[in-house]
């Protein structure tokens, strides 16, 4: 009779994640079943191989909590409240997934598991994500709520920034904290409010 589960795929792909950040793509698998306190064969179990295992902790999260919220944000509330709430949530994503995806950009894409070559990419989360955020503020336009604009160059106005404050204080190794990320996003969306705020 099998010994049932006790660690979920998260829980390795956490502890994957912690010593991957910490030492790169030659981290130690044996490393990665002492923090996750499981045998290096029970990872092996889930997760065929090495690269099969680095691929799934960087891989971003499906859709993030914000990009689903932004239908129910549609013509609801203060908009530039709204979007001092949507660049916060793109810097606290981007701690999350930025030094995961530094540490991807550094290891080389392997064949597809058939040998037929390359994998096909997957779509870009900051491509996607952008894209929904495209779509919200051309309704908040239709609306009236956001002047005529390209929303497309509005949208990368506050992705870009957002990406870059977060890089920044990875390359300075200086940990950002609440009242940062409030300040940035509010002084961001401050910055753009006047050329996009309804006449």
């Amino acid at each position: 009779m099998a010994r049932p589960v006790t660690i979920s795929d998260e829980q390795i792909l956490e502890a994957a994640r912690t010593v991957f950040l910490r030492d790169g793509v030659n981290a130690s698998t044996i490393e990665i079943a002492r923090l996750a306190r499981i045998s290096e064969a029970s990872i092996f179990r889930r997760f065929p191989t090495k690269d099969a295992l680095f691929r799934a902790a960087v891989k971003p999260p499906a859709v993030p909590a914000w990009v689903r919220e932004l239908d129910g944000l549609v013509g609801v509330g203060d908009l530039r409240e709204n979007l001092v709430h949507v660049a916060r949530q793109i810097i606290h994503l981007s701690q999350q997934i930025l030094p995961l995806a530094m540490v991807g950009w550094g290891n080389k894409p392997d064949m597809d598991p058939s040998g037929a070559g390359p994998s096909e990419p997957e779509e870009s989360p900051i491509l996607r994500d952008r894209r929904r955020l495209v779509h919200y503020l051309a309704q908040e336009a239709a609306r009236g709520r956001l002047r005529p604009c390209d929303v497309d160059v509005v949208a990368r106005m506050l992705f870009g920034p957002c990406l870059t404050f977060v890089m920044e204080s990875i390359f300075v190794k200086q940990p950002l904290t609440p009242g940062d990320v409030d300040a940035f996003a509010r002084s961001l969306v401050d910055a753009l409010w006047d050329g996009i705020a309804p006449a």
